[in-house]
């Protein structure tokens, strides 16, 4: 009886272990921490203020760290016009991901891009307006080695098609484009002999219609293989959307496309 009883309570104490050390762990997964070190070196002593009207979303956990989801959201505000957005990874080697400059025919924002995640952490947008102030949103997403690990740089499918810009719209007004580029980090092992294989990455995306921009996308190592954006932008009359893309090498790539026949 008492060796029963004995089983029963060790039985339970592990459990209650391993229900300790999971709690701790969730805790411990995104480390909030991070951020005032990584405020204070990107904003030095600006106020950032958590706003409601600017928002990011992403899965609570990403199938994979090399390609995660996430989708950022910007309402028009009255009084407040919002010239940049800030896309901020806590937990990623290189924290700061990109930068998307805005016009005001991107205020109402609708975008969503995929990017690589190194570590659980916390995601946030910060945006800043035109006369100075800082707004932010913040999410947290489990996700894990999708800066660095092993692979082959010499298999062609990294560089087949380089540069081939897709692009289409659709009758709820999203413009979606994927860039077909490796966007090595500079932090992947070449699995053959050990060496890192240097960075190589689309650093700058501008979206231009009728010759006007109406977004900019300044992007680091933290955006994913083959840069996917997809964004809303209501047109006012029709005309051509011109894609103009440029890879740390200085390589560029452009596409221009009618997207858009709006009835006069």
């Amino acid at each position: 009886m008492n060796t029963n009883l004995n089983s029963i309570m060790l039985i339970k104490l592990l459990i209650i272990s391993a229900f300790m050390f999971l709690s701790l762990g969730a805790k411990a997964a995104a480390n909030p921490e991070l951020w005032q070190y990584i405020q204070e070196r990107m904003f030095e002593d600006k106020d950032i203020v958590e706003a409601d009207f600017i928002k990011i979303s992403g899965p609570k956990r990403a199938s994979s760290g090399a390609q995660v989801p996430i989708n950022i959201q910007l309402a028009a505000k009255e009084g407040i016009e919002i010239k940049q957005i800030f896309l901020i990874i806590d937990g990623n080697p290189v924290q700061h991901a990109a930068t998307y400059q805005l016009t005001k025919s991107t205020q109402s924002l609708d975008l969503s891009t995929r990017i690589r995640m190194e570590t659980d952490s916390f995601v946030r947008v910060v945006g800043e307006s035109t006369d100075g102030k800082f707004y932010m949103n913040q999410v947290v997403i489990r996700a894990s080695g999708g800066c660095s690990g092993y692979m082959d740089s010499s298999d062609p499918q990294h560089t087949a098609d380089l540069g081939k810009i897709l692009l289409k719209s659709s009758k709820d007004r999203f413009v979606t484009t994927r860039i077909k580029h490796p966007n090595f980090t500079g932090l992947m092992k070449d699995s053959i002999n050990g060496w890192y294989v240097p960075e190589w990455y689309v650093n700058d995306v501008a979206f231009s219609y009728n010759g006007e921009k109406i977004l900019i996308v300044k992007s680091g190592i933290s955006i994913s293989q083959d840069p996917y954006i997809k964004f809303k932008f209501k047109a006012k009359k029709s005309g051509k959307l011109t894609v103009l893309a440029t890879d740390t090498k200085g390589e560029t790539y452009t596409l221009e496309k009618i997207i858009f026949k709006v009835a006069s």
